[in-house]
């Protein structure tokens, strides 16, 4: 099962395990928490590149992924936006296939 974790206070999101519900290469439950959190990565590395935050933590491995960026004062309500927005796909997802993904907020 994937694990999923959102600090908003901290705009950090972790992603950890597997969700097993196809194999190896066609698991579109998978594949949807990946670009998902493919997508938030690249997201805050941009705001990074573009002075929007800091201390970027990027973390992509098989099963285990963190992304976590502080924004500045001034984009803090858009970053938050966008990393919302991506932990709605992700809460989908845990709705639509508990068995395979969780989702929660701290």
């Amino acid at each position: 099962m994937i694990k999923v974790v959102y600090n908003r206070e901290h705009n950090r999101v972790t992603v950890e395990g597997h969700a097993r519900s196809g194999e190896a290469g066609h698991d579109l439950v998978c594949a949807s928490a990946s670009i998902l959190i493919y997508t938030l990565a690249s997201f805050a590395r941009n705001t990074q590149k573009a002075k929007q935050s800091h201390k970027l933590i990027l973390k992509l491995d098989s099963g285990d992924a963190e992304v976590s960026c502080k924004p500045k004062k001034p984009y803090k309500g858009a970053i938050t936006l966008v990393f919302d927005s991506i932990c709605a796909g992700f809460e989908l997802l845990a709705r639509n296939y508990p068995d395979n993904i969780s989702y929660e907020i701290c």
